[in-house]
């Protein structure tokens, strides 16, 4: 299944030493991601979610309270369009082109923002 897909993908890269935890789960949804932070004992007001789909990734994030930078990749699936939100879930949302710009993405959710992500 796709969880086994996931943990070959990530065996293989060689990154797994780097990472304290890793989760890879099934669902990606606000249920999901409140139940990992809550193991975690993160605070879902200080997280921030890096994401190449803005209705798995980043919208459930949002939606919790949390973070998010939108990277999309140049293929989408269907079933993944969604509109931006607006409004305060918007004002917590950056949508930036590549990696590189992830750093400056997460100084514009800080500008100003006390209670933002420690960057």
């Amino acid at each position: 299944g796709d969880l086994f897909h996931q943990e070959a993908k990530l065996q293989q890269s060689g990154l797994r030493s780097l990472f304290p935890r890793i989760e890879i789960v099934s669902e990606k949804n606000a249920a999901t991601y409140a139940r990992v932070l809550e193991e975690c004992g993160a605070d879902t007001t200080r997280f921030l979610m890096i994401g190449n789909s803005l209705r798995s990734d980043a919208l459930p994030v949002l939606e919790l309270g949390g973070w998010a930078i939108y990277t999309p990749y140049h293929v989408t699936w269907q079933h993944e369009v969604v509109d931006a939100p607006t409004g305060a879930m918007g004002k917590r949302l950056r949508v930036v082109d590549a990696a590189r710009s992830w750093p400056h993405a997460v100084q514009s959710l800080c500008h100003g923002d006390a209670a933002c992500v420690d960057a």
